[in-house]
């Protein structure tokens, strides 16, 4: 075993870090970030009979004010599901009442999906939960440092979104 395995092994996995690159230290701590916040927002779903996909397409119904309604194509966007998916989701939250489904009346071959009254009510309930213990588990960071994190991470993304594929 090398040094650089025991001082790994002593504090959890930190020293090895050191020999990887800062892009791939980055990726690392954001997928970390993601995996400890995502996992409240899927149980809190799940506490609600919600896959995380169900959530986010009522949370993206939620951001459509005034209405509370997108075309299936643009909540594939939105939450980034296919568009099978999509209606597959649309399909369950119809069935569970949180959704309905109307006609386009300009384009036949279309339709929007809206949130229902009940659909706000779940959907804010979960949000209200999650942003609660998201702030808990946030607040021991010294202040200033989420919204510094969270604008060098809009930097970040920025700036990797907008370089050219391969570059």
């Amino acid at each position: 075993m090398t040094d650089v395995d025991v001082r790994a092994r002593r504090d959890g996995g930190r020293a090895a870090v050191a020999a990887r690159s800062a892009p791939a230290e980055l990726a690392d701590q954001a997928a970390r970030l993601t995996a400890a916040m995502d996992a409240t927002v899927n149980g809190e779903a799940a506490r609600h009979g919600l896959t995380r996909a169900d959530f986010d397409v009522l949370a993206a119904l939620r951001g459509a004010a005034p209405e509370h309604r997108l075309k299936p194509t643009e909540l594939s966007v939105v939450c980034r599901l296919s568009s099978g998916g999509t209606s597959n989701v649309i399909r369950r939250m119809t069935e569970s009442g949180y959704v309905v489904r109307e006609a386009d009346l300009r384009d036949g071959r279309s339709s929007w999906a809206q949130l229902t009254e009940e659909g706000l009510r779940v959907c804010e309930r979960i949000q209200d939960t999650v942003d609660t213990v998201h702030a808990r588990r946030l607040a021991g960071l010294p202040p200033g440092v989420v919204d510094a994190l969270t604008a060098l991470l809009a930097q970040a993304v920025g700036a990797l979104e907008a370089a050219p594929e391969g570059s």
